[in-house]
């Protein structure tokens, strides 16, 4: 009798660990991710700063370099690093933070840079997402663009913060939700919530005291920007009616629970993201990126207000900023160095 040899279909385990991917794609989704919020972050620094010179009017010079100390120093900018000229402090910075190629943190560098590690895996992102990071890229890259920027700077500024939307948008509904993902989440968050933290610290430095007369109005105005550059004004005030308490926007900025630019909202995603990503890759392992972050987590979980001021709002965040820090060297060390 002939038996017929049946098909055996491989068998399924569910709970495999999955792959990890390729150290090469992990460092380019991570820092693909990285740069464009940084691109974003640059240009409303840029916007609302300049902005806030228009709104409260002549203000002294040294005043008005404290300002934009203030945006380079959130930005980690040397300052002895402008060219000099005869125009004003504000255009200058504001041209070298657009179009320098030697300034890492200028716009053109962080969507050229952006762009090539998107360019590496190109087969591991969507076409929208290439579509529309490269659509980005040489609207700041093309001959025109500095001629669109000294004719409307503030509408320049605004194109790349909505061409930065507009692509996290897409990777989130074009991308499937893997570990490519987690580390553009990871990517996304960290550098946020670094931003943040820095854009706090060096407001504290800032605000005007000189003229007691001008120091409520003008105290008012200075948090109002510090709230528009991380996108919460409105959030804010839906919480707190009144005032533009320093203490009260710190708090906001930094413990809000549920809101998507506070510290401890993008601590929590970025935490959650690698412990998905090491969940996946070695259920078993411990992961020194995912230790720093969990602490962190849980210290922002419970943080109050009056704990941030035993050693300073400054002090506070830059304690923040070198776990941060520890997180960035522990993942290159884990996921992008094999």
């Amino acid at each position: 009798m002939t038996q017929i040899a049946l098909f055996n279909p491989p068998k399924f385990h569910p709970h495999r660990p999955a792959r990890p991917m390729m150290a090469r794609d992990a460092d380019s989704m991570y820092w693909m991710s990285r740069y464009v919020e940084r691109a974003e972050h640059i240009a409303r620094l840029l916007l609302i700063n300049s902005n806030l010179l228009v709104d409260v009017g002549d203000l002294a010079l040294n005043i008005q370099q404290r300002e934009w100390q203030s945006v380079l120093g959130s930005l980690r900018v040397d300052s002895a690093t402008i060219p000099p000229g005869d125009g004003a402090l504000g255009m200058r910075v504001a041209s070298y933070l657009a179009f320098d190629p030697e300034n890492p943190s200028s716009l053109l560098c962080c969507l050229t840079r952006a762009r090539e590690n998107a360019r590496g895996i190109r087969e591991n992102i969507s076409l929208e997402m290439w579509e529309s990071l490269n659509t980005l890229y040489w609207s700041i890259s093309a001959d025109e663009a500095r001629t669109h920027f000294e004719e409307s700077p503030d509408d320049f500024y605004r194109q790349v913060i909505a061409g930065s939307m507009l692509f996290q948008g897409l990777t989130d509904q074009t991308l499937s939700h893997d570990q490519g993902w987690l580390f553009i989440q990871l990517g996304k968050f960290l550098e946020r919530v670094e931003v943040t933290c820095r854009i706090i610290e060096h407001k504290f430095n800032v605000l005007p005291t000189e003229d007691p007369r001008q120091e409520g109005a003008l105290r008012t105005i200075h948090w109002m920007a510090v709230l528009r550059c991380c996108c919460s004004i409105e959030a804010y005030r839906r919480h707190h009616v009144g005032d533009m308490d320093p203490m009260r926007v710190a708090s906001f900025l930094i413990l809000e629970r549920n809101f998507p630019r506070s510290v401890r909202y993008g601590v929590g995603k970025a935490h959650d993201a690698i412990a998905a990503i090491r969940n996946e890759v070695n259920p078993l392992a411990i992961d020194p990126a995912e230790r720093v972050l969990g602490r962190l987590d849980a210290q922002l979980e419970y943080a109050e207000l009056s704990e941030m001021l035993v050693d300073g709002i400054p002090t506070y965040l830059q304690k923040i900023q070198t776990q941060l820090a520890e997180v960035a060297v522990a993942m290159q060390n884990s996921y992008f160095q094999h």
